[in-house]
């Protein structure tokens, strides 16, 4: 009776290590899959800030880019903005002051707007020595900056006559408005970039009056 009754225990012991057994192999294979789909995971996210972080810089770039230029502009006076400064939803173009390109060469920059394939592109240009930005030549030196599938659009705050009269945001500036207070870069319904136009004096006026032009009323852009 005693050996059957070890018999039987020692083949409950043998059922109960197979379970066992399998319970770990399941197990085993479980954590297998947890693994992989978490190692796929891992790789997704490693990838994707690469995308968002490229974007961000092309963002900061352009970003720089327009706040260099809009610090920069001027007008020979309140109300000469034509031939100066330009300014659409698709496309914005100014003149700036002689000395502000690394060899003190006029220069006209300008930022446009293009559609292809579903795609925006924000394209930056400059023309050496251009004064008028009504007479733009062929030879622009061109960089994509933003490539965007959300649609892109430049717009302008207008009528500003001092800081606490900063005018009005529109997409289209009129000539008689005078310098922008402000410019920016719209995607879709988000301003993304908006660099500030802090003249309130004319460099050309100043630079043709001497010291004077600064105490000069016709030396004023706001």
């Amino acid at each position: 009776m005693r050996r059957r009754w070890v018999q039987k225990r020692r083949s409950g012991q043998s059922g109960f290590a197979l379970a066992e057994a399998l319970v770990s192999l399941t197990i085993a294979a479980m954590t297998l899959a947890l693994l992989t789909s978490a190692t796929w995971g891992l790789r997704q996210t490693t990838l994707q800030p690469t995308e968002l972080q490229q974007e961000a810089t092309d963002w900061l770039t352009a970003r720089r880019v327009l706040q260099s230029w809009a610090a920069s502009a001027s007008l020979a006076g309140r109300d000469m903005t034509e031939g100066r400064f330009f300014g659409s939803p698709t496309q914005m173009r100014m003149i700036l002051d002689d000395g502000t390109s690394g060899d003190s060469r006029p220069m006209m920059v300008g930022l446009t707007i293009t559609q292809e394939d579903g795609l925006y592109r924000l394209v930056a240009s400059r023309n050496f020595d251009v004064r008028d930005v009504r007479l733009a030549g062929d030879n622009a030196q061109t960089s994509t900056m933003i490539v965007s599938e959300s649609p892109l659009s430049l717009v302008y705050r207008a009528g500003a006559t001092s800081v606490a009269r900063q005018g009005v945001w529109t997409y289209e500036p009129r000539p008689e408005q005078g310098l922008p207070f402000a410019v920016a870069i719209e995607q879709g319904a988000e301003r993304m970039i908006v660099a500030q136009m802090p003249t309130t004096i004319s460099a050309i006026c100043v630079a043709r009056l001497g010291p004077a032009g600064l105490e000069d009323r016709d030396c004023e852009l706001r």
